[in-house]
């Protein structure tokens, strides 16, 4: 019924990179935003679609990665402001 929601991530560029050159977070995000479905942990045969959602990020830019998977970042509207 007419409801949205939008989900929020703060520090985007945070997320550990493991020994295989990848930050789980992310690639859960990416896997979300691709295909707008989950599945059920305990009974895999239920999927979950995911309507009406979105997703707004920040990244801090004095720590952390200074870039974004560009798997996700194809996902995403790109906007760069500074501060005076």
């Amino acid at each position: 019924a007419n409801k949205k929601l939008i989900y929020f991530i703060d520090d985007l560029n945070m997320p550990y990179v493991d020994e295989y050159f990848t930050q789980q977070p992310i690639m859960l995000l990416c896997q979300i935003t691709s295909y707008n479905m989950v599945y059920n942990r305990e009974a895999l045969e239920e999927r979950k679609d995911l309507v009406d959602i979105q997703f707004i990020s920040c990244m801090n830019p004095k720590a952390g990665s200074f870039m974004v998977n560009m798997r996700l970042q194809r996902r995403y509207t790109i906007l760069t402001t500074f501060t005076p």
